[in-house]
């Protein structure tokens, strides 16, 4: 297999992968946590670079602490999630900076976690993404029901005997391993492109959840598809051609809905009110 087909392949089960987990970052309204994750993973990165081992390794492990410290914060009553998140981004991304200026000398080139080189992934990496594609499968078909509800109705979740923290932390913690798995193809800037673009194609054409679902698997495999098929042919880097093809699909996407609903409506007017129902004639 040549570097260009593992490329496709990583590109299409990535687009699939980040697809499926998108339509739960946008239901839980999670795009800002999935951004937050990008960045606050950085100072693992520098520590991996530092000692010498894979940065990706590194990135992932202080992920998962910094899902630990959101949820942890979260929980506190006068704390809401989108300032937890906030704090962690920043004081993340302030220690990555700390430690790389901290370190005499050091040279590490970190172009490849912040932008992504698909062409250079291997069989591991497929390996990767193909197992964390089977975990979130098995989280989807195990506890889709249960994210649903949990997205749509936060207080009726809890009464009904859920446990709102152990369900976060499997879906937040599933998204930190995608994340981990999509920085080598498109990057830690642009991965998030992979993880919120599909789901806000595919809710522009459909409120059904399954429906959703599909569109979005079909609109990340199509965008990675293409975006590396442009990224070989005009010799661009690829993590920005899939990105910049996403929001394409996106913008035509709300072009098109948005023309059709208009015509839908204009349609709507210029049918003929009903006739009132006769009213029978009262007995005399």
């Amino acid at each position: 297999m040549t570097a260009v087909d593992r490329a496709l392949l990583e590109a299409v089960l990535l687009g699939v992968v980040g697809g499926l987990i998108s339509v739960q970052i946008v239901l839980r309204r999670l795009p800002f946590f999935t951004l937050a994750m990008t960045h606050a993973t950085f100072p693992g990165v520098v520590l991996a670079a530092v000692a010498g081992i894979d940065l990706y390794a590194g990135g992932g492990l202080f992920g998962v602490l910094v899902v630990l410290g959101v949820l942890a914060l979260s929980r506190r009553p006068a704390q809401a999630m989108s300032t937890a998140i906030g704090i962690m981004l920043s004081a993340g991304f302030a220690l990555g900076v700390v430690l790389l200026s901290a370190r005499d000398g050091f040279s590490k080139d970190l172009t490849a976690y912040t932008v992504g080189q698909i062409l250079t992934v291997g069989t591991g990496d497929l390996i990767a993404v193909t197992a964390v594609g089977a975990i979130v499968a098995a989280l989807l078909l195990g506890a889709g029901r249960q994210l649903a509800f949990r997205a749509f109705d936060p207080g009726g979740y809890a009464a009904a005997g859920y446990r709102p923290a152990l369900t976060d932390l499997a879906l937040l913690l599933t998204v930190e391993a995608v994340i981990v798995v999509a920085v080598p193809a498109a990057g830690a800037i642009l991965s998030v492109a992979v993880l919120v673009g599909p789901a806000a194609v595919a809710r522009l054409w459909t409120h059904s959840i399954p429906a959703m679902t599909a569109i979005a698997a079909a609109a990340g495999a199509a965008s990675g598809l293409i975006g590396v098929q442009i990224s070989t042919h005009y010799d661009v880097a690829a993590g920005g051609a899939i990105t910049l093809v996403t929001g394409t699909l996106f913008a035509s996407s709300l072009a098109a809905t948005t023309a059709w609903n208009a015509m839908a409506t204009r349609h709507r007017r210029r049918q003929p009110a009903p006739n009132p129902p006769s009213q029978p004639v009262a007995a005399r």
